[in-house]
């Protein structure tokens, strides 16, 4: 799966979601992901990573996708984030 595909399917999970991919190795198979959605309102972050993993399961599974490491923020949380920096 390469990060252009990683992101739209990522970026399908709500309306408002946005995705950024980092290709760690340059093997389009272990990637990086920081991921804004109102969808990860009220959720923890043990469910968010659920949520996105569940959305690029058969390509984990396949070994298309050999490691994700995730960064999840609700458009709020990032606000935030971004205002302390």
């Amino acid at each position: 799966m390469n990060p252009i595909a990683l992101k739209q399917r990522i970026e399908a999970l709500a309306p408002a979601t946005e995705a950024q991919i980092m290709d760690l190795t340059g093997t389009q198979n272990h990637y990086q992901a920081l991921i804004v959605s109102p969808a990860f309102e009220g959720l923890l972050t043990i469910e968010r990573h659920r949520l996105v993993f569940s959305l690029v399961q058969a390509e984990i599974d396949s070994g298309e996708v050999h490691a994700l490491t995730l960064k999840t923020y609700s458009p709020e949380q990032f606000k935030k984030l971004n205002q302390k920096n």
